[in-house]
């Protein structure tokens, strides 16, 4: 009988302290925000972004003033193409699809030599907990297509 006692006491002792612990947890959890009262929720993005902006930086000099730019998804050499363009800046933007991965080609003059420089990234979303709100950031790659 006092075994039996024992063994209930036992398993009240280790239900008790799971269910302590579980407290404890669920108090400490805290958001990426310590202090709630006084938060600036202007950077909290509360919607999932369908798009996000992919920097791309080119080499314009006199002898390449327009780029021709192609831009696929997946991988240049089978993915998909999704844009051509001519490019007459150093810096462009593309916004694209997050959660794919992109490449991009950029063809260069050199005397009677073409130049191909390809690069390419994926759009990543992160979510994290800001007070009460879910916000979401979007990692975007720089693609670098410049002549070196």
């Amino acid at each position: 009988m006092v075994k039996k006692i024992k063994n209930n006491c036992t398993k009240v002792l280790k239900r008790s302290a799971l269910f302590l612990c579980m407290i404890l947890l669920l108090v400490n959890c805290k958001s990426k925000y310590d202090d709630c009262t006084e938060q600036d929720y202007a950077d909290c993005i509360t919607e999932k972004p369908e798009t996000g902006r992919i920097k791309v930086l080119l080499t314009i000099n006199s002898e390449n003033r327009f780029i021709p730019v192609n831009v696929y998804e997946g991988d240049f050499e089978n993915g998909k193409l999704l844009r051509s363009d001519t490019i007459t800046m150093r810096t462009f933007h593309y916004d694209l699809t997050p959660e794919k991965d992109y490449s991009f080609t950029a063809t260069y003059k050199e005397g009677n030599s073409t130049i191909m420089a390809i690069d390419g990234g994926r759009i990543t979303i992160s979510r994290y907990r800001m007070c009460e709100l879910r916000c979401y950031d979007l990692n975007a790659p720089e693609i670098d297509l410049r002549l070196r």
